[in-house]
């Protein structure tokens, strides 16, 4: 289990892909490398009758936001035109407690889709 105060960035260690190198799962930030419109998941699985409050975050900016209820999972897709450089990603929007292990219940994705 994971337990996040309001505005912790969510850090998901386990990278399973990488490409390009563009996700740290040392800060739980994506930097884009290039212009392009991207696509972006989130899953929050709660943790044992507790909430999970989070949101993509794009620099700074709060873009979309899901709260999860106990015992279930809440996702959400978005899809955002970013200049190179620019981040996206999950902040907690309120105490949360996530499920954090081998099977990646909690998870967090971005892949380029076109170039601009």
């Amino acid at each position: 289990m994971l337990g996040y105060s309001p505005d912790d960035v969510v850090v998901f260690p386990n990278v399973t892909y990488n490409e390009g190198s563009c996700d740290s799962n040392s800060t739980g930030k994506f930097t884009a490398p290039v212009s392009g419109l991207y696509a972006f998941t989130k899953q929050a699985c709660e943790y044992h009758n507790k909430y999970s409050c989070t949101a993509f975050v794009h620099n700074n900016q709060e873009v979309l936001a899901s709260v999860g209820y106990p015992n279930a999972c809440s996702s959400a897709q978005i899809f955002v035109h970013m200049s190179r450089g620019d981040q996206m990603w999950v902040k907690t929007t309120a105490s949360s407690f996530l499920y954090a292990d081998s099977t990646r219940q909690t998870s967090f994705s971005g892949a380029l889709m076109h170039t601009l």
